[in-house]
């Protein structure tokens, strides 16, 4: 009679030692993210070369993506992206860099513009007297214009606020964050290269916006993310208030 009031307990126990030992754990080479959201969870895997560069990562879902990845002197010259489900390529991003090292362009064929791998977004990087990115342009090749630009602003290390334009250079939103001091997981995966907020140095912890236009539908007003993290600050547990839940592990 008296087991059923202590089971609240060991779960709660249990559930309190696996978070101590994620904080305890140690490593930075990404080797896993398990996500869950409401009803649904997921896997994405991240496998290496012998010299520990990141070779592949497959998203586990049944719809799911592998991403793999190619390299010139030392840096990302192409990511391909296969669908899992028939191992057919949909995707190519192709980088270009300026000498001093930064992403000028990504190129991205698209299977969506026809049988064949086509050119259809081109992502154009500019970049102010510090070498931190300060604009991109995205260039719709299909119908030869500009959809959008986007303007950063930094702070320091971080990015601290977007402003996003339509391709006639108006106003439609503005994106304010704030961060962590913590080791930023996402910098230089190859999943976030054409999104220069994953560039900056430390981890967001909140974004909030405006709406110029008024169409902007988001989930959460502010968005809200709490961490958990490992001996060599990377995060090992990632809470985001609108209901998703990302676990890492790393070696």
């Amino acid at each position: 009679m008296r087991i059923l009031p202590i089971l609240p307990f060991v779960i709660c126990l249990m559930a309190c030692s696996l978070e101590d030992e994620l904080s305890k754990s140690s490593g930075t080479k990404l080797l896993s993210v398990a996500y869950t959201n409401k009803d649904e969870s997921w896997v994405e895997n991240y496998s290496y070369s012998p010299d520990s560069r990141l070779n592949t990562v497959e998203d586990l879902r049944l719809s799911g993506r592998r991403y793999e990845l190619t390299y010139q002197n030392g840096k990302i010259q192409k990511v391909a992206t296969y669908s899992m489900d028939v191992n057919e390529l949909i995707f190519q991003d192709s980088i270009i860099y300026n000498p001093t090292g930064s992403i000028q362009k990504v190129y991205n064929f698209s299977i969506n513009a026809g049988e064949d791998l086509a050119l259809t977004w081109i992502y154009e990087f500019d970049y102010d007297s510090g070498n931190k990115v300060s604009q991109k342009s995205t260039y719709l090749v299909p119908t030869k214009e500009y959809t959008s630009i986007e303007k950063y602003y930094w702070n320091k290390n971080n990015i601290e606020r977007t402003d996003h334009y339509n391709g006639k250079g108006e106003l439609h939103y503005e994106y304010f964050y704030t961060y962590d001091n913590k080791v930023n997981y996402k910098k230089g995966l190859p999943l976030s290269i054409t999104d220069p907020v994953s560039w900056s140095e430390n981890n967001v912890t909140a974004m909030n916006w405006k709406d110029y236009y008024g169409n902007l539908d988001l989930i959460c007003r502010p968005c809200v993310a709490t961490y958990k993290y490992n001996l060599d600050h990377y995060p090992v547990e990632i809470k985001y208030n609108w209901g998703r839940t990302l676990k890492l592990t790393y070696e």
